[in-house]
Formats: structure tokens, sequence, C-alpha cells
């Protein structure tokens, strides 16, 4: 899991990759505000377990362009 936050705009995202019931790996992305309604949540399929650690990465020079810092990863 990776989580990274801009606190300057108060905005969290996060990434998990986890594996389905049957075998298929899900790449999970959450985003929001803490402190306030719901944020947004997008599922995708990811043909294979390196597929989604590829996606993941590109997702974090993306948020870390955007000025956000990473929390924590797993």
């Amino acid at each position: 899991m990776l989580r990274w936050v801009r606190v300057e705009m108060a905005r969290y995202s996060q990434a998990l990759l986890v594996k389905e019931l049957f075998g298929e790996w899900i790449l999970i992305m959450l985003w929001g505000a803490p402190g306030s309604k719901p944020g947004g949540t997008r599922r995708t399929l990811a043909p294979l377990y390196v597929a989604g650690l590829e996606r993941i990465g590109q997702i974090e020079k993306r948020r870390k362009r955007h000025g956000n810092r990473s929390l924590s990863s797993a």
C-alpha cells in the first residue's frame, strides 16, 4: 500500500494491489480529503502482479510531480 498527501490542499490518495478470491490482481485507488465526505475509488484489473506494481510506480511518479508527499509503503 502506498499513501500520498498534499498538505497545502488537505488531500490524500492511496494505492493498494490486492489479490481477489479467484486469483485476479486488482489495483484499488482511493482519494479524498480527511474529515470530509467520502472521496473517490477506482478499481482496475491488473493482468499480473508485476503489471500492477508497474502501474503503482507510474502513479507514484505522477503524485510526486503534482507535489504530493509519500507517507508509507508496504
